[in-house]
């Protein structure tokens, strides 16, 4: 059997999560472009805060879909279940044990999701934050440093999934994450060299700002592992509960800019929800913002549906597809000329593609020991072992039965031999 140097897992449905969330992806930053042009104001950030918490309530309605069918099978099954079972069952389920041990659990759940929908909202509001400190959200900075701050959330993420869900790392996690600080050192001095220096100590603020977001967001991702597989929550009762939580969290963080006024793009001070009436003067941007919300709601459930049925560091991949195609979009609609800068930040990023997918097993290389305690690589040296067991005990049984052919064959010559032999005695 010939040795194989590449392997892939097989295709399952749950990999169409990473097309979905491209193309979702896709959607959110055409969306944000277009109402970057309708709007460029300082109200446009902190509106988006209201979308995304509304685009999460939304998750209600699968949230009540799936409990409504959980309930129809507990029913059934119930009805099939003796009195004197369930009423030994009930009370297993109502003594003082599972009373204590039930209300510890949902103390730990509550502190873990409290935690989740803390670190998601400082992670949101960060940037708003600057924002209003900085009175413009249509900054040239935006765009810059945003590759670099791509290759820090993937570094949180993989190291924080190491310390958070102890996984264990082996000789391919260090390959990809060699490639990952190459790809880090590049990038970063290619984004920081085209920054003008009298924006050089708001670019180091606001990049220390995305730094520290993507670090909250990647501590999210991996707790949010964690009510996944040992509290057995859904995506879209996560998703819920941390709307609810985030709702008193964004209330109490609204309250103080009714008293603050920022200039708008007329240069009047108003209230940043003053501002927020002039989004609906426009009907194009209502519109726009209403597919927005539709979008943020597939966005949000397709990204912690990736980190139940996956791990949060598949996540990795998401990003990288996302931000390669927005660099792509992005340089097509400024019609940026192809040059050495644009061929070298391509090939940066098909390397961390290759790397992110080399750290998650999505491709195995079987050459220098980086196939070893991969799960694929077990699986295909199991199945080249049971082969070459089967080959073994093929080839063991033809030539038993060849030899029980010879035996017979000699018995009966032997028999022939001895019947002739008295025929000739007898003569």
């Amino acid at each position: 059997m010939r040795k194989k140097y590449c392997l892939f897992p097989k295709p399952q449905y749950r990999h169409f999560l990473f097309l979905f969330y491209f193309v979702s992806a896709m959607v959110k930053q055409y969306i944000f472009q277009s109402i970057k042009e309708t709007n460029d104001n300082l109200e446009t950030p902190f509106f988006k805060l209201y979308v995304h918490e509304i685009g999460d309530f939304l998750t209600i309605i699968p949230h009540l879909i799936l409990k409504k069918r959980a309930k129809t099978n507990n029913t059934n099954i119930n009805t099939n279940k003796d009195d004197i079972s369930s009423k030994e069952n009930s009370e297993l389920i109502f003594n003082d044990y599972k009373l204590v041990r039930l209300t510890k659990l949902k103390k730990e759940i509550i502190l873990n999701i409290f935690i989740i929908s803390l670190l998601d909202f400082l992670a949101q509001i960060s940037t708003v934050v600057f924002y209003l400190i900085e009175g413009n959200q249509n900054l040239k900075i935006k765009t810059a440093n945003l590759n670099t701050v791509l290759i820090f959330n993937i570094i949180f993420l993989f190291l924080l999934n190491k310390f958070i869900l102890d996984k264990i790392f082996y000789i391919h996690h260090y390959f990809s994450f060699v490639i990952f600080i190459i790809c880090l050192i590049v990038i970063a001095i290619m984004d920081f060299s085209e920054i003008e220096s009298s924006l050089l100590v708001n670019s180091l603020l606001y990049f220390a700002i995305r730094v520290f977001s993507v670090l909250l967001y990647s501590i999210e991702y991996n707790q949010s592992r964690i009510i996944f597989i040992k509290y057995y929550f859904s995506p879209y009762l996560l998703l819920l509960v941390k709307a609810v939580i985030q709702f008193f969290f964004l209330i109490i963080f609204s309250f103080p800019l009714f008293f603050v006024k920022f200039k708008d793009k007329n240069g009047e001070k108003k209230i940043i929800f003053a501002m927020i009436g002039n989004i609906f003067k426009d009907k194009i941007a209502i519109l726009l913002y209403i597919i927005y919300l539709v979008n943020s709601f597939f966005y949000s459930i397709i990204k912690f549906h990736i980190i139940d049925k996956f791990s949060p560091t598949h996540l990795a991949i998401a990003f990288i597809s996302e931000t390669f195609a927005n660099f792509i979009i992005s340089a097509i609609i400024s019609k940026i000329h192809i040059n050495y800068k644009f061929g070298i930040i391509f090939v940066m990023y098909m390397l961390l593609i290759i790397a992110s997918c080399i750290f998650n097993e999505f491709w195995v290389i079987n050459i220098c020991g980086l196939a070893n305690n991969t799960k694929l690589f077990l699986d295909y040296k199991e199945q080249t072992d049971l082969i070459l067991i089967d080959e073994y005990n093929i080839g063991k049984n033809s030539k038993i039965i060849l030899s029980e052919a010879d035996i017979e064959e000699n018995i009966r010559s032997s028999s022939v031999r001895e019947s002739t032999s008295i025929e000739l005695t007898e003569l």
